[in-house]
């Protein structure tokens, strides 16, 4: 398992300006053997980490406050026996509390709340139109300056969310799995990315955990070819944050000040560029005219 370190905190920039989110309810030689293997090489986070608020609560509108990523730094390697189909929740006999398999045609509106309004610093539009269900997945498609996301409507207290997901390469969007405060509390209220790939390579996802005030971060890269199936997967208890990637712990956290302190929900969405210097480009030549983040199936349990 990586070592984590906390990452810098240096003044913010100027730019990028603010990322906001606006919704209401409606709705990723020895070391290529390996990587061939499991997937994935994590890669411990030596900067600032990730992105910055990434999801309302199901009722409201929220702008937030964000700071340019900086390039991890360091790495450690998962175990080669790990396979893309493994799950936490298997390995580690989780209890299932819910799911959405995604078997239907539509999104379940008792189970999900779909994003209207901005995406990333105002750059484009959520479009409930976008996410869309069939033959046994739930896909969100951004095309252009329009995307989508949507939320879990019952947040918790602590808990294992996992998630099995794919994201399409493509320049200018980038895919995030994450819990949100349900108090809309940021960053005080915390935030757990426990799946973001911000390049259009796919080739690079970020677990990273948001705390305090003055949003620190700590968290952990993992490097492979997130445009195949993996399983992405947080344990948020009292006393600890883990994450994981096809049932292998990459993370983990014990610091107290780093663990959320209230309910949290799921949230699930693609981003549009520019955001950062170099974290979600804009989009260019090179980019699809339509590019999908799927997720075969969502799965929450208890703690």
């Amino acid at each position: 398992m990586p070592d984590t370190q906390q990452l810098s905190m240096p003044d913010p920039p100027s730019a990028p300006p603010p990322r906001d989110w606006h919704r209401t309810v409606i709705v990723v030689a020895a070391i290529a053997a390996v990587a061939a293997l499991v997937g994935v090489l994590i890669v411990v986070v030596g900067g600032q980490g990730g992105s910055d608020g990434d999801a309302p609560a199901a009722s409201s509108d929220a702008g937030r406050d964000t700071r340019d990523p900086l390039r991890p730094q360091g790495q450690s390697r998962l175990d080669p026996g790990t396979r893309s189909d493994t799950e936490a929740a298997v390995r580690n006999n989780w209890p299932l509390l819910t799911n959405d398999e995604f078997d239907g045609t539509k999104i379940d509106p008792a189970l999900w709340s779909l994003y209207t309004g901005e995406t990333t610093g105002g750059v484009g539009r959520h479009d409930p139109d976008n996410v869309t269900v069939n033959d046994g997945t739930m896909k969100i498609t951004s095309h252009g300056y329009s995307s989508a996301g949507m939320a879990w409507t019952q947040g918790q207290l602590h808990g294992r969310w996992e998630v099995r997901a794919r994201a399409q390469q493509g320049v200018g969007y980038g895919a995030v799995i994450l819990l949100w405060p349900d108090a809309e509390d940021w960053p005080e209220g915390g935030e757990i990315n426990f799946m973001e790939i911000p390049n259009g390579a796919r080739n690079e996802s970020h677990f990273v955990l948001h705390y305090s005030e003055d949003n620190s971060q700590i968290g952990t890269t993992t490097v492979g070819d997130f445009t195949q199936w993996h399983n992405y997967a947080v344990e948020w208890g009292p006393d600890h944050v883990a994450g994981f990637i096809d049932g292998q712990e990459i993370f983990r956290s014990s610091d107290p000040k780093t663990i959320p302190p209230r309910p949290m929900h799921l949230a699930i969405q693609q981003d549009i560029g520019p955001y950062g210097k170099d974290w979600i480009p804009p989009l260019d030549d090179t980019t699809p005219e339509r590019v999908q983040l799927e997720v075969d199936w969502v799965r929450i349990y208890g703690y």
